[in-house]
């Protein structure tokens, strides 16, 4: 590329940015920043990433450059233009560089080292936690800062909509999810358009992948299974490959772009963890929408995926789900001191499922030594005791947005 075209897509790019700077997302304040460190900034593709660094930028007093590599006026930026790249940052005086999607182009992080060198601040985002890593540790190895960004809490999305905590709020948080775009336009095209970005774009083009259908129909079962044990070495009947090998590649492929995550079976051993089915949860209720059947919603395993996002999000410790002779508690949250609490899930409680739920969290709570626990629900309210364990029964707005429960 020449000078004069990488400086027009950056000008048009500040532009661009400068337009909207969108609502103030939670995590700003969290945000790390230190010189000689590059801040990595990871997350599913369209959470919000670009509009939480266009929100940091504004909040700055220094000069600051942002390049958006995800952009086809940079579609022929290779590792050589870095030189000219680094000309235009140092006669614009650049005191802080925002490199948005730049893990595609070879050599990024020699040349984020360089920046480093020279005292910038920088930050690097991307939507494929693995791939940036991987340099990381070859290049950057204890200069980064570490931050993942989710789509929208419950707490966002309230905001975003200017919504009461309610009941319907949350139904409503639980059919649209927390994607900023499909937030706003609640057109179902750009969720789907979403979905196969993020399969083409960041699997398979990434990863060269010739079998396209076996991906796409392994993302829509795990996305349409939300909250179920699953054996990724069961499945390659199901996608129609002949290798289990492949499966599991697929299944980490899917992990690293941040469309899923999995938990782990809590066990005394690291190697019994391994063995173990994993549980799975799309990074948004809204993504596994789109592959519901008939007029099932799934509402007890999307209050569930909700559950999990806000575990990670606010406990930050190790999560793992419990079971017991098929007695089985949603969560088990393992922290910093070495204590545990358990959380149950249950869209509602009735007749026909209370013993389950009551018997899965209290052979949780017998296995940790706990005297009580929560199960959250839609919308109801109680207690109770089962074997001596005292059961809180939270409704889901309650537990969402005091972090007095949730503690």
């Amino acid at each position: 590329m020449t000078r004069t075209e990488i400086e027009y897509a950056i000008d048009e790019q500040a532009k661009e940015s400068s337009l909207d700077l969108g609502m103030v997302r939670d995590d700003l304040a969290a945000l790390p920043s230190q010189k000689r460190f590059v801040t990595i900034v990871t997350g599913v593709r369209r959470c919000g990433k670009s509009t939480l660094l266009r929100q940091w930028v504004h909040s700055l007093k220094v000069k600051v450059v942002s390049v958006l590599f995800d952009d086809l006026r940079l579609m022929n930026f290779s590792s050589q233009d870095f030189v000219l790249l680094g000309k235009i940052l140092s006669e614009r005086k650049a005191e802080a560089v925002v490199l948005d999607e730049v893990q595609d182009i070879d050599g990024w992080e020699l040349f984020v080292n360089g920046l480093l060198n020279q005292g910038l601040l920088v930050f690097v985002t991307g939507s494929n936690a693995k791939m940036l890593s991987r340099e990381l540790g070859t290049k950057l190895t204890g200069r980064h800062l570490d931050f993942h960004l989710d789509p929208f809490s419950y707490q966002e999305f309230l905001r975003f909509k200017n919504l009461p905590n309610t009941p319907e709020s949350f139904m409503y948080y639980l059919r649209i999810g927390g994607f900023p775009a499909y937030v706003e336009s609640e057109n179902r095209q750009v969720l789907a358009e979403l979905f196969n970005d993020i399969i083409y774009r960041d699997i398979i083009v990434r990863y060269k992948i010739a079998n396209t259908s076996s991906i796409k129909q392994l993302a829509g079962y795990l996305l349409s299974h939300i909250g179920t044990r699953l054996a990724p070495s069961r499945l390659k009947d199901a996608i129609h490959v002949q290798s289990a090998k492949t499966v599991l590649e697929y299944f980490d492929h899917l992990t690293e772009c941040c469309l899923i995550c999995r938990l782990e079976q809590f066990a005394d051993s690291p190697k019994a963890r391994m063995l173990a089915p994993k549980k799975v949860y799309a990074c948004d209720t809204a993504l596994a929408s789109l592959f519901e059947h008939g007029t099932s919603q799934n509402l007890g395993h999307k209050l569930e995926n909700v559950l999990f996002w806000h575990l990670k999000r606010t406990a930050k410790y190790l999560t793992y789900y419990h079971d017991e002779k098929d007695r089985e508690c949603d969560f088990i949250v393992e922290k910093d001191d070495g204590s545990f609490s358990a959380v149950q899930v249950c869209h509602e409680l009735t007749d026909d499922n209370k013993n389950r739920e009551f018997d899965g969290l209290a052979a949780a709570l017998k296995r940790f030594g706990l005297k009580s626990g929560i199960i959250v629900t839609r919308a109801q309210s109680d207690l109770a005791i089962q074997d001596g364990c005292e059961i809180s029964i939270v409704p889901v707005t309650e537990y969402l947005v005091d972090p007095k429960i949730s503690k």
